[in-house]
């Protein structure tokens, strides 16, 4: 069970490592707007502080509870970028 579990924390390690560096690229983007890049910035360091504590231990409530507020983050990043492209 150990073994499952540590694999399970590589694999969610490496996913948002990759959410990050797509969080990146948006907040560095020069179409992206101050608002959304500062939006983007916080979704980074949410990322950062999520992938420190799944690093230091495992805790699958808590990690759906980081999954959500991530989710959320980034639904409103991207409305927040569909509106300003709005005419």
């Amino acid at each position: 069970m150990k073994k499952d579990t540590q694999e399970l924390r590589h694999k969610l390690l490496a996913e948002l490592e990759a959410m990050f560096d797509i969080a990146k690229k948006a907040a560095t983007d020069p179409q992206t707007k101050p608002k959304q890049a500062q939006i983007w910035v916080r979704i980074m360091g949410y990322l950062g502080q999520v992938m420190n504590s799944i690093s230091e231990s495992f805790d699958e409530a808590k990690a759906l509870e980081y999954f959500e507020n991530l989710e959320r983050m980034i639904r409103e990043a991207k409305g927040d970028s569909e509106e300003s492209q709005k005419p």
